[in-house]
């Protein structure tokens, strides 16, 4: 996989990824080569194609990765649940692996480097995605401002990865109250404890719950970690009870923080969400560094790229809950069985 290039993002690497030495997706093992990438599609059903490309060479700006491990992210079934066979898409861009050739104008990266792209210990997507949704779209004041802010906010979606982050985040920043919705994940947010109010949405009238927990204090300021199942409708029922007008919507998508414009902000907010995120990405991984963010919980699907569809159908179906999913592409039988193989050390089924 291509990408421009962006921050290091700190040393030390998840016991969950094997080393280098494995046979990876594009990666040469002796002579063997396999050339493919997961396109998936959900019309009729999620499923799950292989096809060939060819690895690709990176540009001036840009690194080469061998990619070693995927993370599977709501997005991924979100962006193809009405795509058919002939729109089928490859939605992964969550994943981690090793820096195999760098373009010539890169000086963070060189060959060997082992290198989170948004994953970083099950973290970076979901926490960068947070930080411009609060820091650029919410206006919130940064970690990095000393003191206790007279700010509340909510926080929908507590025990998703965006969520919990942003629960972090918000306590770093010296926020309060600190207001989260959650459900099944309730445990896991507690577990956090950085949250002031937990209100349990399987209880009913989350409206109600939320201002009586506020016990008069004001929001103004949300972010819905869920988007789906009318959460939007919820928070603005909750912010405007709170004595908000004309609610205002934005819509954050990673994909700023590599000043790219989308539908929903102007290629002037791009480029400055673009800024914001080559400090940040570093900022991050001194608070991973420090144990002053914590990341994700995950679980590892079986099979490599061949659990992916399931793991996409289970996203789908509401099935995870208060975890990262993640694919080990070494994992998929083919190729661990070609590792084997060239190891001298088969295993047949």
């Amino acid at each position: 996989m291509v990408v421009p290039v962006m921050p290091p993002v700190g040393s030390g690497w998840p016991s969950w990824l094997p080393g280098p030495d494995i046979l990876f997706l594009g990666i040469p093992l002796g002579q063997c080569w396999l050339r493919c990438e997961l396109v998936l599609h959900g019309v009729p059903a999620y499923t799950g194609q292989r096809r060939k490309v060819d690895i690709p060479k990176p540009g001036p700006d840009e690194v080469l990765i061998r990619v070693v491990a995927t993370g599977l992210a709501p997005k991924d079934w979100k962006f193809t649940k009405n795509s058919g066979r002939d729109r089928a898409l490859n939605a992964g861009d969550d994943i981690a692996g090793i820096v195999e050739s760098v373009g010539s104008s890169v000086f963070e990266y060189k060959p060997g480097d082992r290198l989170p792209l948004f994953t970083a210990w099950v973290t970076h997507q979901a926490h960068m995605l947070t930080a411009i949704a609060l820091y650029q779209a919410l206006q919130l004041p940064l970690p990095t401002v000393p003191g206790s802010k007279d700010t509340s906010v909510l926080i929908y979606g507590g025990a998703t990865a965006v969520g919990a982050y942003a629960l972090q985040s918000a306590k770093l920043s010296g926020l309060g109250p600190i207001v989260t919705v959650a459900g099944s994940g309730i445990d896991y947010v507690k577990s956090l404890d950085v949250a002031d109010h937990i209100i349990d949405y399987r209880q009913g009238n989350v409206t109600q719950t939320v201002l009586s927990a506020l016990n008069s204090r004001n929001v103004h300021r949300a972010l819905d970690a869920v988007s789906s199942k009318g959460s939007h409708q919820v928070i603005v029922d909750i912010l405007t009870a709170s004595g908000g007008e004309n609610v205002k919507f934005s819509l954050t998508f990673v994909a700023s923080a590599y000043s790219q414009k989308h539908a929903y902000i102007t290629q002037k907010q791009a480029d400055a969400d673009g800024e914001f995120a080559f400090f940040f990405y570093r900022y991050l991984s001194y608070l991973l560094a420090q144990g002053r963010s914590k990341p994700h919980p995950h679980e590892v699907l079986p099979d490599g790229l061949d659990g992916i569809v399931s793991g996409v159908q289970r996203l789908y179906d509401g099935k995870v809950l208060a975890k990262k999913l993640v694919s080990r592409n070494s994992e998929t039988p083919e190729l661990k069985l070609r590792s084997q193989l060239e190891r001298g050390k088969p295993t047949l089924p």
